[in-house]
């Protein structure tokens, strides 16, 4: 398996994990925050996780509008990007569904059309200028993956189910 094979598969089974854990996520989950934590409620990390990816291969790999942008997300979900751990009084968690569908349904399509060669350009990321390879796999898998676990946590401790195993 080639590393933009593994990039794909990888990149699908963290977003497969992270759609079925706030699959049914309410409003109330989504806001709540234990006494004394320091954990960020999930409605924050939820759009910080779709709106990093969104950044990542919308303006930093092809030089476009995001989607939040292009879709006038703010208004409608809320969320500052300026500001993504502000607290909030309310969400929509399907809205935010919906936008994080729609990042991923961009990045699906920028992942089935991107070359091996791609990979190796260089990008100014998070962790400064990387191979686009890299950055991808930090945002599209470990990002994500790391942020689901708290997502999952966070609902646990609410009693409810994380994981879906």
């Amino acid at each position: 398996m080639d590393a933009l094979a593994l990039l794909r598969e990888q990149a699908t089974t963290a977003d497969s994990l992270l759609t079925q854990v706030v699959a049914n996520l309410t409003a109330e989950q989504a806001l709540w925050h234990p006494d004394g934590s320091t954990a960020n409620p999930i409605a924050a990390t939820f759009m910080h996780i779709a709106f990093g990816e969104d950044r990542t291969v919308q303006r930093r790999c092809q030089g476009q509008s995001t989607i939040f942008e292009a879709g006038g997300w703010r208004a409608r979900i809320g969320f500052d990007p300026d500001a993504p751990w502000a607290p909030v009084s309310s969400v929509d968690p399907d809205a935010v569904r919906s936008y994080a569908a729609e990042v991923r349904a961009a990045t699906e399509r920028f992942l089935a059309a991107v070359q091996p060669a791609d990979l190796e350009r260089e990008l100014e990321g998070p962790r400064g200028r990387r191979p686009m390879l890299a950055i991808l796999s930090l945002m599209l898998v470990i990002h994500k993956a790391s942020h689901t676990g708290e997502i999952a946590a966070l609902l646990g401790s609410q009693g409810v189910r994380g994981f879906p195993f």
